[in-house]
């Protein structure tokens, strides 16, 4: 029997798209399937940095499925309703953030915070990306 193959989605961003504290602009977000200790789905969002001297390590945050949903519905909440938006679970702490020249997206708190500043069109795609990664996550093994 082989191992089922993990599903990479990268998602391309604009030249606005970029991650703080450290100030990386960044020209993809890859959403990677993860497997949490418990043996769970994990969404995992990294970031491709356009450059990256100090070596910071790619991972923006790490999502369980529902709380992987729970950011792609905000997101499109904060699109069609314009205005801000909140994941909150026992796992996860995210806002998302409305402006009119686009979004931030705040994951944690405190010194752990990484905030995505992310433009309108990219927004979209993140979320359809984030949809399709959860769906893969929930689906039940073959038989």
């Amino acid at each position: 029997m082989s191992a089922r193959s993990k599903l990479v989605i990268n998602i391309e961003v604009d030249d606005r798209t970029v991650l703080f504290p450290d100030g990386k602009f960044l020209s993809h977000i890859a959403l990677h399937e993860g497997e949490a200790a418990d043996g769970e789905g994990v969404l995992r969002l990294e970031g491709v940095f356009l450059f990256n001297e100090s070596r910071l390590g790619p991972e923006i945050a790490s999502l369980d499925v529902e709380d992987a949903r729970e950011l792609a519905r905000s997101i499109l909440d904060a699109v069609f309703q314009g205005r801000t938006q909140h994941v909150l679970s026992e796992t996860a702490k995210v806002a998302v953030v409305f402006n009119p020249n686009g979004f931030v997206l705040r994951f944690g708190e405190g010194a752990a915070l990484r905030e995505l500043f992310i433009g309108s069109p990219a927004i979209v795609r993140l979320a359809q990306g984030v949809l399709r990664m959860a769906d893969r996550l929930s689906a039940l093994p073959a038989h």
